[in-house]
């Protein structure tokens, strides 16, 4: 048998291979390293710091990134091109400066865009640089051909430069009157009325950056420190939510309220869920991917297995009759005596559910007296009720109780002379799943999504101010932050049971007893005839 030898490749073949393919290919990679340590290039842009950087890429866009709530994107030009600015700080008392101020945003107009297109200069010089550079390399160290290394990178500078050029030619200006939000911002936005209420500022790039300045100068200013004389290692930082119903993007907003804000633990006050049926428990495993503690107690939409679901989360703690210390705090809470009730079905469902709450409040405030009585050193700090309607049997008996259930939130201090405050917020999922796109479909604005901050003295553990989160719902782009301290006390109201909101004897019906931990199975809540709330 004969072999065959394969004929060797002709000297003229490999070498147009070497030169039109291996060159290539070397002088791309040696560029895409290349652009890959370009560094950002900072720019000064009134009361913020800013990075700019212009990046290969298939999206032709411009991002402005404000971490840690998002981004807004602009489809600003047409080129192979992403033009990235990123907030990297913020200096707040020339940010408050400038927001008390209106002639600053005339200053802003005439400073920040030259700023920012000086940045946006030195880093497309930059990227052609290191291109070049890499091209270079790549092709030279591999050749070893010095007149095909100065070719490739000649023909690198010139390509990136052209994209560069290319970006600059089509930029739009008028593409600003079209922001797309993404992260926290695409859900709530200060920045929100420059794509809305400001479109006429448009017809001027500089008013519209010096608007956008503002905007974000507020947005940072409203997260800034607390207008209290403690500190932030001083403070113990609570996020209230209530009310998801179904909602996933109410977990967004927690994980990013949760990052923006340094909190020290989630509390829910129930109905995370509408029906408390299983298909709706695999969003409850969103509770593990926030990094804070997350404190629970039953709505009365949330069956036993929702309350399961929930606590099979490791940082999940599910409170039922019961307390526990956490984050420097101790909670007590309960869940609602009622699963999937309708209170307005009819009288008679009317009248056993506000008994059952009521019960239930007083059940709960018997469980703080006696933990009070055997841990003074640690006595409950907030107690827990997931319906505000019958106040009772915690008058007197908690510094703080928080709620929810009425898809509106509501503060009221120092209860009937209990020294009780009693804190009730909003649906943080606009009640997604329980009416809240009714009004869409009737022609109205959806139900926002709301949450509340609440912080505490690391010492006294009592609360001394805290933020209204209000956000635009179903997609509207809205938000507003609104920050209140608690009057000055000279001392802390002391915890008086007010006249009539004594614990009456008998007052719980023996099949609505909840013992700490357990609970009530479902069957044994009570459910009067009628559609779900």
């Amino acid at each position: 048998m004969s072999s065959s030898v394969p004929e060797p490749v002709a000297p003229s073949v490999r070498r147009a291979l070497d030169r039109f393919v291996l060159t290539p290919i070397l002088a791309i990679a040696g560029a895409a390293i290349g652009l890959a340590l370009v560094p950002a290039t900072t720019a000064s842009v009134g009361p913020l710091e800013v990075s700019v950087a212009l990046r290969p890429s298939l999206s032709s866009e411009m991002v402005l990134l404000v971490p840690p709530v998002g981004q807004i994107v602009f489809d600003s030009h047409q080129a192979p091109v992403r033009i990235e600015g990123q907030v990297e700080g913020v200096d707040i008392a020339q940010a408050q400066a400038l927001i008390a101020d209106p002639s600053g945003l005339s200053r802003l107009e005439q400073e920040a865009p030259d700023a920012i297109t000086r940045a946006a200069e030195i880093s497309a010089a930059l990227n052609i640089a290191f291109a070049a550079i890499g091209a270079g390399l790549g092709v030279g160290l591999a050749t070893r051909r010095w007149r095909r290394t100065l070719i490739s990178a000649a023909s690198i500078a010139a390509l990136t430069g052209s994209c560069a050029g290319l970006a600059a030619a089509t930029f739009r200006p008028e593409s600003l009157q079209q922001p797309r939000f993404e992260g926290l911002l695409s859900q709530a936005a200060y920045l929100a009325d420059v794509g809305e209420s400001t479109a006429a500022n448009y017809a001027s790039y500089r008013a519209t950056f010096a608007e956008f300045v503002g905007q974000v100068s507020a947005l940072y200013v409203a997260a800034d420190g607390l207008p209290v004389a403690q500190n932030r290692e001083d403070l113990i930082t609570v996020l209230h939510v209530s009310d998801l119903h179904d909602n996933p993007q109410a977990f967004d907003v927690i994980r990013q309220l949760d990052r923006q804000f340094d909190i020290d633990v989630v509390v829910d006050t129930g109905d995370i869920v509408s029906w408390g049926t299983g298909i709706e428990h695999g969003l409850l495993s969103q509770i593990g991917t926030i990094d804070s503690p997350y404190v629970y107690i039953q709505g009365n939409h949330d069956g036993a297995a929702t309350a399961a679901a929930a606590a099979a989360n490791p940082n999940a703690i599910v409170l039922d009759n019961e307390t526990a210390e956490v984050a420097g705090l101790t909670f007590a809470g309960i869940g609602d005596p009622r699963f999937a009730a309708d209170d307005d079905s009819d009288a008679a469902g009317f009248s056993a559910g506000k008994e059952a709450v009521a019960g239930s409040g007083f059940q709960l405030g018997e469980t703080i007296t006696s933990w009070d009585a055997a841990h003074p050193e640690a006595a409950v700090d907030i107690a827990l009720q997931h319906d505000p309607s019958q106040k009772a049997g915690l008058l007197g008996r908690a510094p703080l109780v928080l709620s929810g259930h009425m898809h509106s939130s509501k503060v009221e201090l120092d209860v009937d002379g209990s020294g009780t405050d009693w804190l009730t917020v909003g649906s943080t999922g606009g009640a997604l799943a329980s009416g809240g796109v009714r009004p869409v479909l009737d022609g109205g604005e959806p139900l926002d999504l709301t949450a509340r901050l609440l912080y505490f003295d690391r010492t006294t553990q009592r609360l001394v101010a805290y933020d209204d989160i209000v956000m635009g719902g179903l997609g509207l782009v809205s938000i507003s932050i609104q920050r209140q301290q608690l009057p000055a006390r000279p001392e802390e109201p002391e915890l008086t049971i007010p006249s009539g909101a004594e614990t009456p004897e008998a007052s719980i019906p023996p099949e609505q007893v909840v013992e700490p931990g357990v609970g009530l199975s479902d069957e044994e809540r009570l459910s009067p005839a009628g559609t779900s709330q």
